[in-house]
């Protein structure tokens, strides 16, 4: 680093990844952990709060020490040491990959240009929101165990799973490692959501809730379901919901007549149990969501990527949030094989003709799946090219968001020519889905009633 770039860093002052220390003291510990367990960052020794730079003298002695301190965290911080100008050093602190890190003092984190000590509180959801403590894996002291377990699903479970059912409930839930016996019997929260009668009484968001629409917004409710039993029948009957309310099609083999759904049921499974499999059950007051409108559905649960996953790596790497959950779902037949779910729903909607399926991950993770090829259905309806489909359910598209149609803009955005937009424009004014007002130079279009309908259908 060149005394420039050290100037440019202290103009633009303190911040959540920058802090100026005068000299080493006490202190420095508590800056390295919250560096730490927050994103990284950079200590510059010889800069003073008010950005001027009296400068240390540096020595071997002085890194050695700031290395020792780096060192006696808990556990040990990573840094590396820069030294600029013969009179600052830099210290480098890349995020923790062992948070969360104390320092003598006690658990610090960034926030905005100071470092700020954490409540216990504060520490227990930190720990959490890292994954460094597992929901599934938790012991639930409060059921009344076995009272309180469901012997029916209990069977049923050793059935779909293909266990010996010489088995007694309890060696079968200590082997899947569910129950535990020191002292009194106990059962963790996978043990509660998949084998406890009314989970929901211990865990009171484990519920999915379902929702048939009117349209393509959230205004006008058909039908809705809330499912809050074990997570097996919480699926299941999610699956019956969805498949109720998608279209059913007929496929015509030489021996017979087969029914499938719109959108493949293995599509919508394997959305489903990864819903359920993969959400954050420390978040309170939110469930899984499975929409149903026109022209999609929706699929969402609390929490976006699992902490670990890189957005780069969604669909080719898989990191379990619940892996005990995940792997008694495995067992019972309802996860082919772990990090296939999101490859497996790209390749069944392309081989059904539709299109790629949307994923969002932020607080929470969403699987959009479209339930119509708008250029394959306009492309059949209108007998045009799949070039001419596809520049017209763009234009459908956003006169049915309410945007005002250009003929030269869209032919911008769409590489072609403005000429060839407004044959387009034609084509969907003969067929009646469109109507134009105005003079030939400054004509606006919008939807007409069956034109509203096809974009509502399709967009």
């Amino acid at each position: 680093m060149t005394r420039y770039e050290l100037d440019t860093i202290i103009a633009s002052g303190e911040s959540y990844n920058t802090e100026f220390k005068q000299s080493v003291n006490s202190d420095l510990s508590r800056e390295l952990v919250a560096f730490a367990n927050a994103s990284g960052g950079r200590i510059f020794i010889g800069v003073a709060d008010d950005g001027k730079v009296p400068g240390v003298t540096i020595t071997n002695k002085l890194k050695s020490d700031i290395q020792s301190i780096a060192t006696s965290c808990d556990p040990a911080v990573v840094i590396t040491q820069e030294e600029v100008d013969g009179k600052v050093i830099a210290i480098i602190i890349p995020e923790g990959q062992d948070k969360p890190y104390r320092s003598t003092g006690g658990f610090y984190i960034r926030t905005g240009p100071s470092s700020i000590k954490m409540s216990r509180d504060q520490i227990v959801g930190f720990i959490k929101s890292e994954g460094k403590v597992k929901f599934d894996e938790l012991r639930n002291e409060d059921v009344n165990y076995p009272a309180e377990r469901n012997d029916l699903m209990v069977k049923h479970y050793m059935g779909i799973s293909g266990i010996n059912t010489s088995l007694t409930p309890d060696e079968l839930l200590i082997n899947l490692g569910v129950l535990y016996t020191e002292e009194k019997l106990t059962v963790n929260n996978t043990g509660v959501l998949f084998f406890i009668r009314n989970p929901r009484k211990y865990i009171p968001n484990n519920a999915i809730h379902c929702v048939l629409y009117k349209g393509n917004k959230k205004v006008n409710i058909i039908d809705k379901k809330t499912f809050d039993d074990d997570i097996i029948t919480n699926i299941e009957e999610t699956i019956s919901f969805l498949k109720r309310h998608l279209n059913l099609a007929f496929n015509i083999t030489e021996s017979r007549r087969m029914e499938q759904l719109e959108i493949p049921e293995v599509v919508l499974r394997e959305a489903v149990v990864n819903a359920v499999t993969h959400r954050d059950y420390f978040e309170k007051g939110a469930d899984v969501m499975i929409e149903i409108f026109d022209n999609r559905v929706e699929i969402s649960n609390p929490g976006g990527l699992a902490k670990g996953l890189k957005e780069e790596d969604f669909g080719k790497k898989t990191l379990a949030r619940n892996p005990l959950i995940a792997s008694l779902l495995s067992r019972a037949r309802y996860i082919e094989k772990l990090g296939t779910g999101v490859p497996r729903i790209r390749e069944k909607m392309k081989e059904k003709g539709l299109p790629e399926p949307v994923f969002q991950f932020d607080a929470f993770f969403t699987v959009i799946l479209k339930r119509y090829n708008s250029v394959a259905e306009l492309r059949k309806e209108l007998k045009v090219s799949e070039a001419k489909a596809k520049r017209i359910a763009a234009i459908l598209e956003k006169l049915g968001s309410g945007e005002k149609l250009e003929s030269e803009k869209m032919a911008s955005e769409m590489e072609t020519t403005a000429r060839t937009i407004r044959n387009d424009i034609a084509t969907l004014e003969d067929a009646g889905w469109i109507e134009g007002k105005g003079t030939t130079f400054a004509r606006e279009y919008e939807l007409s009633q069956q034109g509203a309908d096809k974009a509502g259908r399709y967009f």
